[in-house]
């Protein structure tokens, strides 16, 4: 038995590995057990994972939901709703690239991707660093770490970063020099 299950009072890979949810069993037997299993691609096969392509159509599948609430914020709605389920489908079932709804729902993040390297709209025009650096994180998980567009987002982050004590941002600090 490991270490870490030792000090443990109850063992809860029992439960895990007989869990009724596939992923939490593929998880486990992967990560806690460390067993060789086949690839999570075979995760959408699960019923789960069918149900989000199906239920949350949006841009995973080209066909963008609208904001039921404004019409005016039906872009931002559609990129918000797109970038929960792309971290549901990466976070929870390994999704990548590999399958087309994830290239899809991928291009449709990056459309929202601006020339300085940004992604906007989820805050209508304002720009992000919390949701730009998130979108990046899911679509680096998903298989896009080479992607020239995710450099120009690391790019555009390290231009916007704070300086320790004045508030203003680096590339402020250049203009002024």
């Amino acid at each position: 038995m490991e270490a870490w299950r030792r000090s443990l009072i109850f063992d809860p890979l029992p439960p895990l590995i007989t869990a009724e949810n596939e992923a939490i069993r593929y998880y486990a037997r992967r990560d806690l057990l460390g067993e060789a299993v086949p690839s999570i691609s075979v995760s959408l096969e699960l019923n789960e994972v069918r149900r989000l392509l199906r239920n949350r159509r949006i841009t995973l599948l080209a066909v963008p939901r609208r904001s039921p609430y404004l019409p005016a914020l039906a872009d931002s709605y559609d990129q918000l709703e797109t970038y929960r389920i792309v971290g549901e489908l990466v976070e929870k079932f390994g999704m990548t690239r590999d399958h087309s709804a994830m290239r899809q729902a991928a291009e449709y993040l990056f459309s929202h991707q601006t020339n300085e390297g940004d992604f906007r709209g989820i805050y209508g025009t304002q720009y992000s660093p919390n949701y730009s650096a998130a979108i990046m994180e899911l679509l680096i998980k998903a298989g896009y770490s080479r992607d020239e567009r995710i450099a120009q987002g690391f790019q555009w982050l390290l231009d916007i970063r704070q300086r320790d004590g004045d508030g203003r941002s680096a590339a402020h600090h250049r203009r002024e020099a």
